[in-house]
């Protein structure tokens, strides 16, 4: 008896790593790339009456406002999550919005010590790729605050 289920334990050993292969692969996000192409004519000057107001990432709030006859912005960057940025936790950061359009822009702070590209997509979500003065770059989806 000890036998059998010595041999029926040593046969499922031996076909787990093989049941691991055949499980779904799910895809790994990747290190932030190029953004994709903006659907409007980002040669147009623009109000960025799109771009006001909240908007949500994992664990980041971001606020766009009017200022004096430009716009700001704020990041409340939530937790410790370190993606390489060097952030701690409830780091804020504010800057200016630098360049605008009907679906892109362009945001800095201190001076090059972060700056951010972002498209509008079809999907009324915001994705950007940001950088700080050390070269890190970080991903980010926004989506509306609700």
């Amino acid at each position: 008896m000890r036998v059998a289920t010595l041999a029926a334990s040593l046969m499922m050993i031996c076909t787990v790593p093989a049941m691991a292969q055949e499980l779904p692969k799910f895809p790994k996000a990747g290190p932030p790339g190029s953004l994709p192409e903006a659907n409007c004519d980002t040669a147009l000057p623009n109000n960025g009456g799109w771009l006001l107001g909240r908007w949500v990432s994992p664990h980041s709030r971001w606020e766009f406002i009017r200022q004096g006859d430009g716009m700001a912005w704020i990041l409340d960057r939530k937790g410790s999550v370190d993606d390489g940025m060097g952030w701690s936790a409830g780091t804020r950061i504010e800057g200016a919005v630098t360049a605008l359009s009907a679906c892109s822009f362009t945001l800095g702070a201190g001076d090059g010590q972060f700056t951010m590209d972002g498209v509008l997509t079809d999907g009324g979500k915001i994705y950007g790729v940001a950088s700080n003065a050390k070269g890190n770059t970080a991903r980010f989806l926004l989506r509306r605050e609700r």
